[in-house]
């Protein structure tokens, strides 16, 4: 078990050891299992270990203390170095898959047989920890954002989806993969196998999820994280209600007595909205946010089916590196349209002064965006797979599912109030989602004795 050196912000030359060796299911380590050594050769003392010390500035200002503790402590103390690594490790999962498609495809790449079973069981479960780890921290850091003085309503929409060039260099190494694997011949390599139609598909899914990003970054602007993430629990309606409708999902009993118990408890959320209402914020504003948050949740209760609804229609193979390039496209898309919200709002124009307002300072900022699209990017990368390798209602399911997660940590991190109503949300969530995978235990049963 190695030592990992990480900076600490707001101490210069400081450093955090951590007894923990940094594996993929441990991104966040307990506080208390840190040492913390204050005698670091200069700020970024991991970065300039060998380099001597420079003569201090007397004017010089050092950064403003942070101190550690909730969420400022999560992005000071090595949660960006966490996320980058559990990042890097699915992504270089997904490579493998993809180089391992590469050799059941043939040499262009289009042909064959597409995802074989084992294949999708290891895709779904890379999936569902990319989504769980988007869920229950998206919020979070999205509203820390808000917290700590950032006011960019477009900025904080664009960073969700701001994260795709990490699926191109995914992309990238499979493309250069498959080239070294395939040789010199007759027939050149693949550069992608998305076609025009589907790219077009893509895009205009794109501009509909960058609408939603920018509803729900509304919302969580004026809501606590706990009224947000349990309002986005009623997307399973709306994905149940098009789902049926686009791709003819089945129901069980189990699934309709799952959608009807996770949205029940939005629904008693909503019958005492305004009870935690921010005490710097008018009524006007918190139902804003709450009905900005709802309309979210519809529009991306559509989104999960339509995606599902392009995949069948799409008249090729459905390879997970043409699920990568599409989930690119509508990623790149949809921060094209928020970018476009930015310029005409000025919000780039005020970016350098809203960066020095900043209480965690302009490096703690800087900190704060990356982590916000790291994160997000973690969640669209995991939902759409989700989606093609098992079905629009299993990610929908998944999504209210982490919503317990992201209840404890807010109410801990921030001490946001945690009522009687919320309690009752949080219990009927948990049920739903026992019922619903219970449902699926039950069918999965019965399919392999009907095989035997």
């Amino acid at each position: 078990m190695k030592l990992i050196n990480y900076p600490v912000i707001g101490h210069p030359g400081g450093t955090v050891v951590s007894r923990h060796s940094a594996n993929f299911f441990s991104p966040f380590i307990p506080l208390s299992d840190f040492s913390f050594n204050f005698t670091g050769p200069n700020y970024f003392s991991p970065l300039h270990r060998n380099k001597k010390k420079k003569k201090k500035n007397k004017n010089h200002q050092s950064p403003p203390s942070v101190s550690l503790h909730r969420v400022s402590a999560l992005v000071e103390d090595g949660c960006l170095h966490r996320l980058c690594y559990a990042l890097r490790h699915c992504l270089h999962l997904i490579r493998k898959v993809m180089e391992l498609e590469s050799n059941t495809t043939g040499r262009g790449g289009g042909g064959g047989r597409g995802m074989s079973k084992s294949t999708k069981k290891v895709l779904l479960i890379v999936n569902c920890i990319l989504l769980s780890l988007g869920s229950a921290c998206g919020p979070l850091v999205l509203r820390l954002y808000f917290l700590k003085g950032g006011k960019g309503v477009w900025i904080s929409a664009g960073l969700e989806t701001a994260g795709w060039p990490f699926v191109l260099v995914a992309l990238l190494a499979s493309y250069l993969y498959r080239r070294r694997a395939n040789g010199p011949g007759p027939e050149p390599t693949k550069v992608s196998f998305i076609t025009w139609r589907l790219f077009l598909a893509s895009a205009v899914l794109g501009l509909l999820t960058g609408l939603d990003d920018y509803l729900y970054a509304s919302g969580v602007s004026y809501l606590p994280v706990s009224t947000s993430s349990l309002i986005i629990a009623s997307q399973l309606a709306f994905t149940a209600v098009f789902a049926f409708l686009l791709v003819k999902q089945k129901f069980t009993a189990f699934s309709v007595n799952a959608v009807f118990l996770l949205c029940l408890g939005a629904g008693v959320l909503a019958m005492h909205a305004s009870g935690d209402k921010p005490a710097n914020e008018t009524k006007g504003q918190y139902f804003l946010g709450f009905f900005m948050t709802v309309g979210a949740a519809v529009l991306y209760g559509f989104v999960l089916p339509a995606i599902e609804l392009t995949y069948s229609k799409a008249r090729q193979n459905v390879t997970y590196t043409l699920v990568m390039e599409m989930q690119m496209v509508m990623s790149l898309f949809a921060t094209l349209f928020n970018v476009v919200g930015m310029i005409f709002h000025h919000e780039i124009q005020t970016m350098p002064k809203e960066a020095s307002e900043f209480e965690l300072g302009k490096v703690g900022y800087c900190m704060v965006l990356i982590a916000t699209a790291l994160v997000w990017q973690c969640f669209f990368v995991g939902a759409v797979g989700v989606v093609s390798c098992g079905s629009s209602l299993l990610s929908g399911v998944l999504i209210a599912t982490f919503l317990p997660v992201t209840e404890i940590l807010a109410v801990f991190i921030y001490h946001e109030p945690f009522g009687a109503e919320k309690a009752i949300a949080l219990v009927l969530s948990i049920w739903g989602f026992i019922s619903y995978f219970y449902g699926e235990y039950k069918h999965t049963k019965k399919s392999t004795h009907t095989a035997e």
